[in-house]
């Protein structure tokens, strides 16, 4: 099973747990995302990020040229307000 695969089964199984209320709040965001632009004008596999620097979860800050010295680097975005 590809990684593809994996994640539309997990995320069939996450919404078939959803209120249809919160099922809806967000579609409605992610559909605001789609007409936003945002989707054009985000990195492409293979692109490198630009160095940035973030509040870390321990209080100080965190430059990402910082952690790719150490090794790969996992970014995940959490998006929405719910």
């Amino acid at each position: 099973m590809s990684l593809n695969e994996l994640l539309e089964q997990m995320r069939a199984a996450s919404w078939g747990r959803w209120s249809k209320d919160k099922l809806d709040i967000v579609l409605k965001a992610r559909d605001a995302l789609a007409r936003s632009g945002m989707v054009e004008n985000m990195l492409k596999v293979g692109q490198k990020a630009p160095d940035f620097e973030l509040a870390s979860t321990r209080g100080g800050r965190v430059r990402l040229s910082a952690l790719l010295r150490r090794g790969p680097v996992v970014i995940a975005y959490y998006r929405g307000h719910w």
